[in-house]
């Protein structure tokens, strides 16, 4: 016989099947053996049976309205869980889309989002004033007023700055 007696609740499980394959063997072996293992588990399915004797008896039938309002869910067809989220989110999806139409006329047009254009400096203006500056002293460590600083335009117009 063996000596280590099933708790009420290894019983209970044993009953429905929801032990392992090695531990049923061997509280089935053990209540081969064991009698008082074995009353309990006969008093524990009486107990069991008689609650659901019990249970059958009082169960009610569900009025013919909630039958009906059952069976219409069922035949209705079903809506998606997230219905109702979208439509709350219609308004932000159309403001999110006409913000990224904007932004994408904004910036594929070049001319919309430009700065003004850079005024362009030739090169040959630094040179004409670095001439001028070292005519009037050429040798001096102090800085030389200029005697051009007039743009190629205008340097023609100028009194005394005749070509040499």
């Amino acid at each position: 016989m063996n000596e280590i007696h099933p708790d009420i609740e290894e019983l209970v499980d044993y009953m429905h099947g929801e032990l392992s394959p090695e531990r049923d063997a061997a509280i089935h072996a053990h209540l081969v053996d064991c009698s008082s293992c074995s009353q309990m588990r006969d008093s524990e399915a009486s107990l069991t049976e008689l609650l659901r004797a019990h249970a059958n008896a009082e169960e009610r039938e569900l009025p013919p309205s909630v039958i009906a309002g059952i069976r219409s869910a069922v035949a209705r067809p079903m809506r998606p869980a997230w219905s109702p989220l979208n439509l709350l989110l219609r308004p932000a999806v159309a403001v999110g889309a006409a913000a990224a139409a904007a932004a994408i006329v904004y910036f594929g047009n070049p001319a919309w989002h430009a700065g003004p254009p850079s005024t362009r400096i030739e090169a040959a203006y630094y040179f004409d004033n670095h001439t001028a500056l070292n005519a009037t002293t050429p040798f001096s460590h102090e800085p030389g007023l200029p005697v051009m600083l007039t743009s190629d335009s205008s340097a023609g117009e100028q009194p005394g700055n005749e070509p040499r």
